[in-house]
């Protein structure tokens, strides 16, 4: 039985068009009210720019950078938690040559 996972970049995969690597938070096999990744950017990039109808929330646990929500750019470190609304154009932003890593979680927009 699997109770803990961490963030393992070796084993993570790209995603968003291959601007971030990705992979499941919760250990596998388990059930949540909501969908789940980890998102990590290791050098200055910026993951693809998005939106969708789904309300998300990201958790960030190391490094530093931006969260950039239709227009407005925050800039966020380990323990802040950043909401993005329904329908936001959205992306994560890393200016260091060092890691970024968060965790979000969405769910269906009741």
């Amino acid at each position: 039985m699997e109770l803990k996972t961490a963030f393992d970049p070796q084993h993570a995969q790209a995603a968003h068009e291959n601007t971030i690597l990705a992979s499941a938070v919760l250990p596998e096999g388990m059930t949540a009210p909501f969908q789940h990744a980890w998102g990590y950017l290791d050098k200055p990039g910026e993951m693809e720019r998005h939106r969708h109808p789904k309300e998300e929330v990201y958790f960030f646990f190391k490094g530093k950078g931006f969260v950039f929500v239709d227009g407005e750019e925050i800039p966020v470190a380990p323990g802040d938690v950043v909401r993005i609304p329904p329908d936001a154009l959205h992306t994560v932003i890393n200016r260091e040559n060092a890691e970024l890593l968060w965790a979000a979680l969405w769910w269906n927009v009741l």
